[in-house]
């Protein structure tokens, strides 16, 4: 498409005009037809993201914001990278245009969709707001690589921006899911310019992310990347096959690596320490970067730098990318709408220069939704602020004999066992999917009854609890584990079960996986199994703020696969990218004083977590 130097006008002050009219800008000049909303120009699986927008929509209707006198200046540029890529790039300059003043970028492959999270800034601060195509997608030039040159991108764009006659060398950043990947990126370029950083739904270590614990992310990469052909110009179909044929940590992954060890931030291959910039970052409990946008906070707590380390703020909604996906609980969409809009107006405050406004005085450092009753009761479900998350008292359940899961450990020795086909592998059921774009149909909780029946799954419950059990925290399993085959996969999953006359429903709170060629580093494949040793496994069950309440059960299950959210291991210890045929194998659980296999929950006081009534000032009409 030819660059224009002007197009036409809009207010700034007018949110919902903008977020209609710039897709359609956009649209028109990538030779697309104009539509009346905007969202139709874009592929059917990027129209849920309209559903986020509403919520920006609601919160400028809210706050009852004006339409001003003067139109702001959009223009359409072709900006040069360093090694003669252009990527496609639009200003919206507010009124008065040669002020000087700062900018929001946004960086998306998904055209005018998330790209308009920076159009809001505009109206609320008066920032210009540079909405730009990524490398290779829609309609910027080069070839899509996953976010590989991405930090280069941001360093050659934040320059450019810079050297506009109306930038006063600020620049802030805001993007959810892939855009948040790119804003993780611009950390790897340390840019000077850059004073604030919104990262909503997104992940700073790519190679974790697509090989959690050694298995492969199947339903996401190959669901993802087969949904983005159309953006990508067919260039994501063979990201799938590079990504499987680095199933090992190497340096083809760096620059998808914020920091490969925040303990260490000194060494060279952690960028933490080079934020000198207020971070807020947007998790959701079941939201597909929920482990390591988790341990992102963790990383920039720990390693950013001193000037800034306290202004960093956390807030973990119940569930992310699942919010645009099918039906979901109301409260749960409702409490995600709230975290939307209150990340907003934090963000419109500090990025004024206010980091302790009204917004930051009503809320804590970190901000989390606790969730409860997911198949009845009335526990939980409100909002929680304070400086840090709790600290919790481990509480170890170990697993039994006859499916007993009990405080004490067993004073017996018994083993439980299964066959494992990887031609017939267990399911996942719900779970931190990516909504209506992999295999999965469920996003976030769902009843495990159908799948913990089957014969490939060791089921373990306690009896009915006496008190509502709070839990604020990561969950981990130790199993004691034995096979006939080279590798296998070891999967806990812990449940809510709520027992009722017809049946009860074990509803999922939390998961986790380990593949055993992977068990000791990613840098290195351990080596196969030896035939009925045993060993000891060690899982993460990620983080939740879970309450089960009064008269439920918690139960635990341990299988060998979730597929497809992880692919089903073959069991031969051949790569992913081999393509191996598998072969069935014996697991076995080891239950005994020596081999105490166990879940540990992470209790809380409910003293601990007091409810904040003041989390949401603004409501959404999304729910």
């Amino acid at each position: 498409r030819a660059p224009l130097a002007r197009a036409d006008q809009l207010s700034h002050c007018d949110f919902r005009a903008m977020r209609a009219v710039a897709p359609l800008l956009l649209g028109a000049a990538a030779g697309r037809g104009t539509v009346s909303h905007g969202v139709e120009s874009y592929p059917p699986a990027f129209q849920l993201w309209d559903s986020v927008s509403q919520i920006f929509q609601d919160y400028m209707a809210q706050n009852d914001v004006q339409p001003g006198a003067n139109l702001p200046h959009i223009s359409f540029h072709k900006v040069n990278m360093t090694d003669g890529v252009t990527l496609d790039t639009i200003i919206i300059n507010p009124y008065p245009y040669d002020s000087k003043k700062p900018a929001c970028v946004v960086r998306s492959p998904y055209g005018p969709t998330t790209e308009n999270m920076a159009d809001i800034f505009t109206a609320t601060n008066g920032f210009v707001a540079i909405l730009q195509d990524q490398r290779g997608t829609f309609t910027s030039g080069g070839d899509f690589n996953l976010w590989r040159k991405a930090s280069v991108d941001a360093r050659d764009t934040f320059n450019w921006v810079s050297s506009q006659d109306w930038s006063d060398g600020t620049i802030f950043t805001a993007g959810a899911s892939a855009d948040g990947i790119a804003e993780f990126a611009a950390v790897l370029a340390n840019p000077p310019q850059l004073r604030g950083q919104w990262i909503m739904w997104s992940t700073g270590d790519g190679h974790e992310l697509s090989f959690q614990n050694g298995a492969y992310r199947q339903d996401l990469i190959e669901g993802y990347m087969s949904t983005m052909t159309e953006e990508t110009h067919n260039r994501s179909l063979a990201v799938i096959d590079e990504v499987k044929n680095h199933e090992t940590y190497s340096d083809w992954w760096a620059n998808l690596t914020a920091c490969r060890d925040f303990s260490k931030p000194e060494e060279s291959d952690c960028h933490y320490k080079q934020v000198k910039w207020p971070i807020l970052m947007l998790v959701g409990w079941w939201d597909i970067f929920q482990k390591t946008h988790l341990e992102a906070w963790d990383g920039i707590r720990v390693a950013s730098h001193p000037s800034h380390r306290e202004d960093h703020v956390l807030i973990v909604a119940p569930l992310g990318h699942c919010l645009i996906g099918t039906p979901v609980h109301p409260k749960l969409a409702a409490a995600d709408a709230e975290s939307i809009l209150t990340s907003v107006e934090l963000m419109s405050e500090q990025w004024g220069g206010n980091l302790t406004g009204p917004t930051r005085s009503r809320i804590g450092r970190v901000n989390y939704f606790v969730m409860g009753g997911y198949a009845g009761g009335t526990t939980g479900n409100y909002w929680v602020s304070a400086d840090d998350f709790p600290a919790p008292t481990p509480k170890t359940l170990y697993m039994h004999g006859s499916k007993a899961l009990k405080d004490a450990a067993p004073t017996v020795a018994n083993t439980e066992g299964y066959t494992y086909d990887p031609a017939d592998p267990t399911p996942m059921v719900g779970g931190n999917n990516l909504p209506d774009v992999g295999k999965i149909k469920d996003c976030g909780t769902a009843d495990q009854a159908d799948r913990d029946g089957r014969s490939d799954v060791l089921v373990y419950e306690t009896g009915a609890l006496e008190a509502d059990l709070p839990v604020v925290g990561r969950l981990s399993a130790k199993v004691f584990f034995s096979s006939d085959a080279k590798d296998a996969d070891v999967v806990v999953t812990v449940s809510d079960v709520a027992p009722g006359l017809f049946g009860s429903k074990a509803m999922l709170v939390r998961y986790g996986v380990q593949r055993l060629r992977w068990r000791d580093t990613d840098t290195k494949q351990s080596p196969p199994l030896v035939k009925d040793q045993v060993y000891e496994v060690d899982l993460d069950l990620l983080t939740t703020a879970y309450i089960f309440p009064k008269g439920h059960h918690v139960r635990v299950t341990v299988a060998s696969a979730a597929a497809p959210f992880w692919n089903a291991n073959t069991n031969t210890g051949e790569p992913v990218a081999a393509n191996t045929t598998g072969v069935k194998a014996n697991n076995k659980i080891h239950l005994a004083p020596e081999y105490p296999s166990q879940v540990v929950l992470p209790v809380v006081d409910m003293k601990d977590i007091p409810e904040n009534p003041h989390f949401a000032k603004a409501k959404s009409v999304l729910v």
